[in-house]
């Protein structure tokens, strides 16, 4: 605390060292992002529980004791002089993350209005800004500053139904929906919010005493405001995982690595906006899959593999890529993008050949780079190649479809097994998919190479659905009918969702979500780097024990 401050009808000094956050809010949505759980045996935390905390404080307090006259929402005027703060104080305290959970100003604004400029320029000056949408779903459509930021990553709500497995998550009712009111420029998706959304109905942080005795324990809550601190501290994880990602990239790897849900607005757009949709935006946040991907950006000890250039690049959508083998490498990533900066991109991943065959590329420009893993750590991207297809883009005629030997599969916990296909003529690759959904909108791709068969271990209980494909010649084959595996409960309980063990990030194939770590577990355990939350009264609070506390 900076005791040089002085004192101002916004924040008068008492003469104490504690930072008394007077209406509760800020210390639940800190809790949501930090809570390090001493006062529940380590069952209640928050997503980063090491994370660092500057309060900037924009409430101004009245009369103690009674919620509803303990809080003045703050003019616009006000969170900007706060924002200015931040960008002032960036280097000083390394701040790196901003969690906003309030709403003023400009109703249903573009983008355009002074607060969302200059949540934009904090954005500009390297710091991530996370905005809950707002509690007036579901019959809105936009949002109002400082959710309105083109720069802002904007967070709605799901209902976990009290649940650790995902299947049951639905939108909440008082999410705030989406498009945001269009600004008119040239960007079509800058209007595409939400961005994500994340638990945000029930959820137990720290309470606060609204009194002058210290408060204890926890008080249960709902709104987006506690959706948007869990987010924040998802982007501290993936920060910690690679300090070197711009909010631009942060932004881009919540869109990709994002649980899709509901009807896409526009399947025929490109990927990842092929995926948004009002009311969950690009999905449910995942924040194994986000870290695991930050990691996949970052370069440590291994060498970078030489990405070789394209034979005709310019004669259709069908070629092979490939690179030089590095030593010590597990794996490769392989990514691919329109822009030559790589700022958004698709990442193929789990690749264990030097080779890709690329299929069916409609006319345009792209760009690929490779990633070297090995040894928990990832190499920096290769050389960019860049191909321009200016006709053609039809795939041609199919592969036949290879078939399992197998259609269904019964084992037991922790119990390895195979899963093995028929060859195909001309296919030189086949690509082995896994999902936990039996319409495989979850599906990543296990195996890519040229054996036909597959070993995997070490799958929790639950049904696997497998499906595979054959690739050569520049032709492919269609997907194969789904094998589908039951795992079993052993002898020994499965983990609860206060005592799972967190799968390290960067680790290879599918995980169930007990191995995932879902944000709505206790955390994970990651040291996290400083956050800022800026934090008011936003939803209906609700004290444990029953009592209903005005909004």
């Amino acid at each position: 605390m900076d005791l040089t401050v002085p004192d101002t009808p916004l924040t008068p000094r008492d003469g104490s060292l504690n930072p008394d956050d007077n209406g509760g809010h800020g210390t639940f949505c800190a809790g949501c992002i930090m809570g390090n759980g001493n006062s529940s045996d380590g069952r209640i935390m928050g997503v980063a529980p090491e994370a660092t905390l500057i309060d900037v404080k924009v409430y101004r307090a009245l009369e103690a004791g009674r919620l509803a006259e303990n809080i003045v929402m703050p003019a616009p005027d006000r969170l900007i002089e706060a924002l200015q703060w931040i960008v002032d104080h960036k280097g000083k305290f390394n701040i790196q993350v901003v969690s906003i959970s309030l709403s003023v100003g400009v109703p249903n604004s573009n983008g355009t209005d002074r607060l969302s400029q200059v949540v934009n320029e904090v954005v500009g000056a390297g710091i991530v800004v996370v905005v809950a949408s707002g509690n007036e779903g579901p019959d809105n459509r936009g949002f109002n500053p400082p959710a309105a930021a083109d720069g802002a990553i904007v967070v709605g709500a799901v209902d976990d139904k009290g649940t650790v497995l995902r299947e049951d998550d639905t939108i909440a009712d008082f999410s705030s929906r989406g498009p945001r009111a269009s600004d008119g420029d040239a960007d079509p998706f800058d209007e595409f919010k939400p961005d994500c959304v994340a638990p945000g109905v029930e959820i137990t942080s720290l309470a606060n005493s609204f009194s002058s005795l210290p408060a204890a324990g926890y008080s249960t809550a709902s709104g987006t405001s506690f959706a948007a601190p869990m987010v924040a501290g998802i982007v501290a994880l993936m920060i910690e995982a690679n300090p070197s990602l711009t909010p631009q990239q942060v932004k881009e790897i919540l869109h990709m690595t994002a649980e899709p849900r509901g009807t896409p607005y526009d399947p025929d757009l490109p990927y990842p906006h092929n995926k948004w949709n009002p009311e969950y935006g690009y999905g449910i946040v995942d924040a194994y899959e986000a870290v695991r991907m930050a990691l996949a950006l970052r370069g440590d000890s291994l060498p970078a593999p030489h990405l070789n250039e394209i034979p005709s690049p310019d004669d259709d959508g069908n070629f092979t890529l490939t690179w030089s083998s590095v030593p010590g490498a597990e794996s490769y990533v392989l990514l691919e993008s329109d822009d030559p900066t790589f700022s958004h991109y698709t990442a193929h991943d789990h690749l264990t050949e030097t080779f890709y065959p690329v299929v069916g590329l409609s006319p345009g420009n792209y760009y690929f780079g490779v990633v070297a893993r090995g040894g928990g750590t990832f190499s920096n991207m290769s050389n960019t190649v860049s191909v321009v297809v200016t006709g053609g883009g039809e795939p041609p005629p199919p592969l036949p479809t290879p078939r399992f030997e197998a259609r269904e599969l019964s084992v037991e916990e922790g119990e390895n097994y195979t899963v093995s296909w028929s060859p195909v003529e001309g296919a030189s690759t086949y690509i082995l998919q896994e999902a936990t959904a039996s319409d495989f909108s979850d599906s990543k791709d296990l195996y890519r190479g040229g054996k036909t068969t597959y070993h995997i271990t070490g799958r929790a209980p639950g049904d696997y659905f497998y499906r595979v494909k054959a690739v050569g010649e520049g032709r492919e084959s269609p997907w194969s009918a789904p094998l589908t595996v039951h795992v079993h409960k052993g002898n020994e309980s499965t983990p609860g969702p206060w005592n799972q063990t967190e799968q390290p990030p960067g680790g290879g194939g599918k995980t169930s979500p007990e191995e995932k770590g879902e944000v709505k577990a206790a955390a994970v355990v990651i040291a996290a780097s400083v956050m800022v939350a800026i934090t008011l009264l936003f939803v209906y609070l609700k004290r444990r024990g029953g009592a209903t506390l005005p909004a």
